[in-house]
């Protein structure tokens, strides 16, 4: 059984390409108007295009830093402005260094807790007084943690930090936003075939000694299932959590990682 989007506002962050680009897909796939906000505006504009396309739906993309306040402010007025009143929030904005934590810059901290943490709290906080004001029964957030949130990975420190942030944030938000009918929550995948991964393989490899092929079938060949993940799966995961038929599962992380962590 398929979600049901129809009629419904959902802002996708980090929707150019990869998770963010198939979670947006899937909700136009359901029926969802989509607002797809990504830093690269060239292929944010040309992935809006081709899903509005494809579905017959609305895709508005939207140039913004999700590590700037005013930034997620000016976006989030615009938005109800010119769009209206948005029912779903999908934080799937992320970046990373691939840096031991000796090595690690302020300034490289800063900007990867500002887009991965910061931004899911701004953003949130703007989703909920809107739908409250909006006189709306009932919405739905779900961010994109990682499994490097629970089982923190060498190289890639600040990332798993961020991300762990994103699951205590998630027991708060899920805690605090039930009064206003929403419903909290985050994915954690593991190693997802994307773009962003790729990269991940190439960079952390140099960091510690190896090739990236080598790198890679070191970090993969824990995962029960014997595969990565695809963008799709992760995807599909977040259109149920926000869809409605999961509406009483609030404050929770699920992890969808093929059996890497069973946790």
């Amino acid at each position: 059984m398929g979600e049901n989007y129809q009629g419904r506002r959902c802002i996708v962050t980090g929707a150019a390409r990869g998770i963010g680009k198939a979670c947006a897909a899937k909700f136009a796939e359901y029926g969802a108007d989509v607002i797809m906000v990504d830093i690269n505006r060239g292929v944010l504009e040309t992935s809006a295009a081709g899903i509005a396309a494809q579905y017959g739906v609305k895709a508005y993309p939207y140039v913004v830093d999700v590590g700037s306040i005013e930034s997620c402010q000016q976006f989030m007025a615009e938005v109800h402005d010119k769009i209206g009143a948005v029912d779903v929030l999908a934080n799937c904005a992320g970046i990373t260094v691939a840096k031991h934590m000796i090595d690690l810059t302020p300034a490289e901290w800063e900007r990867v807790m500002n887009i991965n943490l910061r931004g899911i709290w701004c953003l949130s906080q703007l989703f909920a007084k809107q739908l409250k004001d909006s006189g709306k029964a009932k919405g739905n957030i779900v961010s994109i943690s990682s499994q490097a949130s629970k089982i923190g990975e060498s190289a890639n420190g600040v990332y798993s930090i961020s991300k762990a942030g994103i699951n205590s944030l998630t027991q708060v938000l899920g805690l605090e936003y039930a009064q206003y009918g929403i419903s909290v929550s985050a994915v954690c995948p593991g190693y997802v075939n994307t773009e962003m991964v790729q990269e991940v393989f190439q960079k952390r490899s140099l960091v510690e000694g190896k090739t990236p092929q080598e790198y890679e079938r070191e970090l993969t060949s824990g995962v029960a299932m014997g595969r990565m993940c695809e963008p799709e799966e992760v995807a599909d995961l977040m259109a149920f959590l926000a869809g409605g038929r999961a509406d009483y599962i609030t404050g929770v992380t699920v992890t969808i990682a093929g059996g890497k962590t069973l946790i």
